[in-house]
């Protein structure tokens, strides 16, 4: 393996003067095979334009992008091509409402050198003694947008989840079951989140991370819903006073256009309907995971487009999102 500290450079030395090396919490928004609902793209957005932030540490997106698998964008005028946006992976030192320092990692997840970047990474958290490493990810889940978020936890040090205020309560049906017993294990597809919390534990580093549950219709829709949630959680696991206030509004005005989708559109409003008696009945203790089994309903991906269909047809009609890119 090549020497991971190639794959980063510091920026101003006088910058890096300023990062107090004492008690510092890491947190990092890297999505996995899928962003459900965009939550970390808006919680990392969010957080940009809300907090005063000063960039670390650049990252190598050539050593870690297939751009034929992860294309950037370009800009055509007509005439020539005014620019080409290659995506960034970046650590930034950043100071919560009351003027707490923590380090945010936020980018692309990495097609290639995972291995690389995790010693990389591990090295940046002993350069700058982080203290704990929190993660945020969003995944589909088979609940409906009108019940709390779930959010399931998970840390490479268990007592980490064991602290008060800090353990997260998942959508029915996908956590411990009723005596007591934790969920049997599962062989899922690994994001690179996953593989730097393993890295992290073996090296003795605490990592934790929480990864909110979105509506699997919203799965390519905007749902700030899943960014508040995942917020919320990582604020009081880090001891963050993160500023709130304004993305509570935009899911408030997100979910009063969902609502408006849903009205126009029965054949979505009759899945949300059986999703809604599906999490009720297990809430319950009750067993209704054949419900969507016995009906025959459409894919996730059926109602999603139903959703993009209506938002794409009333462009402008609703609020709009300073936070968007």
């Amino acid at each position: 393996m090549r020497d991971p500290r190639d794959l980063y450079r510091f920026e101003d030395a006088e910058v890096l003067a300023a990062v107090p090396r004492t008690g510092l919490t890491l947190v990092h928004a890297l999505p996995g095979l899928v962003d459900a609902g965009n939550a970390c793209r808006i919680a990392s957005t969010y957080l940009r334009d809300e907090l005063r932030h000063l960039r670390l540490v650049t990252f190598d997106m050539d050593e870690l992008l297939d751009y034929r698998g992860s294309r950037p964008q370009a800009v055509f005028d007509g005439t020539s091509y005014a620019s080409v946006d290659i995506p960034e992976l970046t650590l930034s030192l950043m100071y919560d409402e009351a003027d707490r320092p923590f380090l945010f990692l936020d980018g692309p997840e990495p097609d290639l050198q995972w291995r690389r970047l995790s010693e990389a990474l591990i090295d940046l958290v002993e350069f700058f003694d982080v203290e704990r490493v929190v993660g945020m990810q969003a995944v589909p889940m088979a609940v409906p947008h009108t019940r709390p978020i779930g959010l399931i936890a998970h840390a490479n040090d268990p007592s980490l989840l064991g602290r008060p205020g800090t353990r997260p309560t998942p959508a029915p049906g996908t956590g411990p079951s009723e005596d007591g017993e934790e969920a049997s294990e599962v062989v899922v597809p690994a994001a690179f989140g996953a593989m730097v919390e393993h890295e992290l534990g073996r090296a003795d580093h605490p990592a934790m991370g929480y990864a909110a549950q979105i509506p699997h219709y919203l799965t390519r829709t905007d749902f700030p819903a899943g960014a508040l949630a995942l917020l919320r959680r990582v604020s009081d696991a880090a001891g963050l006073d993160l500023p709130l206030v304004h993305l509570g509004d935009l899911t408030d005005a997100a979910t009063v256009a969902l609502q408006g989708t849903l009205a126009q559109n029965s054949e979505v409003r009759q899945i949300v309907t059986a999703l809604e008696e599906q999490y009720d009945s297990l809430s319950e203790g009750g067993d209704a995971s054949a419900l969507a089994t016995t009906m025959d309903l459409p894919t996730a991906d059926e109602i999603g487009e139903h959703f993009e269909r209506f938002l794409a047809d009333h462009e402008g009609d609703g609020p709009d999102d300073p936070r968007s890119p």
